[in-house]
């Protein structure tokens, strides 16, 4: 498969795709934000939501990403958008200011999602503490595995045992 010549997509269909992408990138922080506010608030049904959520705003930033790059617009987009003949009228200006509001927000998400998980780190410190005084046979057990979802490698009788 030829990879696609962002030179022969429509201008405009370019800064949409750019926009599209920004668009969904905001979607992610803004569930990252809700994401921490469950963590802060240790609402754990509001969590469940908030990380659905989040997974759900991820997926269609990927789906645009990837429509993105099937419009040719892959890496050093700055420096294609410049050389790009038929940005014109304003156009090009518009793309660039998009992929430098990518870049940021790009940066930020990463940021966010750190912040995040450093939170999630002390809550599980907080949890292994807890359970270490309450049931010290079950200090243990590992209760998020490095994938981040829980690891089924216990047996329901201890989780179940009084």
């Amino acid at each position: 498969m030829i990879p696609a010549d962002s030179h022969a997509t429509e201008p405009q269909m370019l800064v949409a795709a750019l926009d599209a992408e920004l668009d969904t990138l905001i979607q992610v922080l803004d569930m990252l934000d809700i994401e921490h506010e469950a963590l802060m608030g240790n609402d754990p049904e509001r969590l469940e939501q908030a990380v659905a959520a989040k997974q759900n705003a991820i997926a269609a930033h990927l789906k645009s990403r990837s429509y993105r790059e099937s419009l040719g617009l892959r890496d050093s987009l700055r420096e294609q958008l410049e050389a790009h003949p038929t940005l014109v009228n304003g156009l090009r200006e518009r793309a660039l200011n998009l992929v430098t509001e990518l870049n940021d927000l790009a940066l930020q998400s990463k940021n966010m999602n750190a912040r995040n998980g450093k939170l999630i780190a002390g809550l599980k410190e907080r949890t292994n503490t807890s359970l270490k005084v309450l049931r010290p046979e079950a200090a243990n057990i590992t209760l998020y595995g490095d994938s981040g979802s829980a690891e089924n490698t216990m047996g329901s009788r201890l989780l179940g045992s009084a």
